[in-house]
């Protein structure tokens, strides 16, 4: 895949979903604070690639989170969803034992999507299945973390409707704790 076709990629999952942040963010306190750095297509493939993650997981969790770098929303619960992949703040502390400071999380779109991998590792070394890992990315409550599979793989059918899921994103396997890119899963 070509640089060029993953920019395109990327501004899809950014552009073509303009009611998720609004669905998202209705009636929740935002801040906003200066960008250190934006989310760029070449972070978002390399926090994939290390963490040995598809692509197309990383990108439906993008898609569906729809946050923007220097952007926080709270939670009902007092908790904030911090950056692109609204990485919640329940996580800063595992986060800054591995060095990673919550104002990079915030503010570093870069650093914001190896956090967001290394959570989704983390739920998949913990399920070993990536839709529930995916899920998991967003709750481990069963009907939180269905409805939000369903929105992840809404987001990825709509992006593949547009025709940029000919880009090769997903492996063969058919299985169910793999990213083919059938609607089935």
């Amino acid at each position: 895949m070509s640089v060029a076709h993953f920019i395109i990629y990327m501004c899809a999952a950014l552009c073509l979903l303009p009611g998720a942040a609004s669905a998202n963010s209705a009636g929740r306190e935002k801040v906003a604070l200066p960008q250190a750095a934006p989310l760029t297509a070449d972070c978002v493939a390399e926090a994939a690639r290390v963490s040995d993650l598809p692509l197309a997981a990383l990108i439906g969790i993008l898609a569906t989170e729809n946050g923007r770098t220097g952007e926080a929303l709270q939670n009902n619960n007092g908790t904030w969803d911090m950056g692109p992949f609204q990485v919640n703040t329940t996580h800063i502390n595992e986060l800054v034992k591995m060095g990673i400071a919550p104002e990079a999380v915030l503010q570093d779109g870069c650093t914001n999507a190896y956090a967001a991998a290394w959570l989704l590792r983390k739920e998949y070394n913990r399920t070993g299945n990536i839709w529930q890992a995916i899920g998991a990315y967003h709750s481990r409550t069963p009907h939180r973390r269905d409805a939000y599979i369903a929105q992840v793989k809404s987001h990825l059918a709509r992006l593949r409707r547009s025709g940029i899921f000919a880009l090769p994103l997903f492996t063969p396997d058919s299985a169910s704790d793999t990213m083919s890119g059938r609607e089935s899963e």
